[in-house]
């Protein structure tokens, strides 16, 4: 049998995805989501539900009732910006890291397989960047992301508990509501002008989201033997660099407005100018490559936008910008 796998932060973007996945491959899936970015809506039939943040006590009881064999940690603050506004807001989110790798060494979960960032490297002095470069803590969102993953190789070497990292490049599909990217497609759609940080010339690596399950759902039976007691951290990216100008005028272009200008206002502090990932690793590790090229995904990134009821994309953004 499939084991039973809980996804912390299952009803949001990426873990909604991932969601569909497991449950396609035959497992049972149980998702714990405080619904503060993520809707409820996203979650698919056949998942078990909790509603829950993960630094509340009622954790504890869902591993307790569920017995989760694998568990991916996707409940993370996304929001650079805001997480250098206000340090203390990303706490949270290492906080309940830790809570979930604790309950995970107490419930005798086999694996956890930790969704990181490529933002951890910080003004890489080599592009793509591999794994072996070293990470800066360029804000408080990539200290707290550094942080968990230096909790993963300490369960694993204290405990046993076996982890699997993923540093992600700029993600994107379907059901995003945050980052620039949904940014300028509902701004341009709307007919108005989305803001551009700076001059445009930032670049991101930008990975199609149904690529990333791909390799989350594959670390599950990864075999970690050659590893030793070491953590694998595995890159997943395309090695590409695009301008956040291109992304703009391609999402124009994609919605009929060739012509749209952004607006562009002054940089933000703990911003990165260029990312972009070499995924040699993971292509070796776990035979995983990109499939979806930034022209088709972003096509359907866009239809799948267009498509969605008023209601329902008004919900998703209302949501996003009354918490940041």
């Amino acid at each position: 049998m499939s084991p039973t796998v809980l996804v912390t932060g299952g009803a949001g973007f990426i873990g909604s995805h991932l969601v569909e996945a497991l449950l396609s491959d035959g497992h049972e899936v149980v998702v714990v989501d405080d619904l503060s970015t993520g809707s409820k809506s996203s979650v698919p039939p056949g998942a078990v539900f909790f509603e829950l943040d993960v630094n509340d006590e009622g954790l504890a009881e869902v591993f307790a009732q569920c017995r989760p064999q694998a568990v991916f940690m996707l409940a993370f603050n996304t929001n650079v910006p805001k997480s250098v506004d206000d340090p203390l807001f990303d706490m949270r989110s290492l906080t309940g890291s830790l809570r979930t790798f604790d309950l995970s060494r107490q419930f005798g979960v086999a694996r956890v397989i930790v969704a990181s960032s490529s933002f951890v490297y910080g003004a890489a002095d080599t592009l793509p960047t591999p794994e072996e470069a070293p990470t800066v803590p360029s804000n408080p969102y990539v200290i707290t992301k550094s942080a968990t993953e230096n909790y993963a190789h300490f369960y694993r070497a204290a405990y046993g508990l076996e982890s699997v990292i993923f540093r992600l490049a700029t993600t994107y599909g379907p059901r995003q509501v945050g980052g620039a990217m949904a940014d300028y497609i509902r701004s341009i759609e709307a007919g108005g002008a989305a803001i551009i940080y700076g001059d445009g010339l930032k670049t991101r690596d930008y990975l199609y989201v149904t690529d990333v399950v791909d390799a989350f759902v594959a670390a599950i039976g990864l075999d970690l033997s050659g590893e030793g007691d070491v953590v694998p951290v595995l890159n997943l990216g395309t090695g590409t660099e695009t301008t956040l100008l291109d992304l703009y005028r391609e999402v124009g272009r994609l919605l009929g407005q060739r012509n749209a200008d952004p607006d562009f206002q002054p940089d933000r502090p703990g911003e990165i100018m260029r990312t972009s990932l070499n995924w040699s690793r993971a292509a070796a590790l776990l035979d995983w490559e990109p499939r979806v090229s930034l022209h088709d995904g972003l096509a359907r990134t866009v239809e799948a936008y267009v498509s969605a009821s008023q209601d329902r994309r008004s919900k998703f953004y209302e949501k996003w910008d009354n918490l940041y």
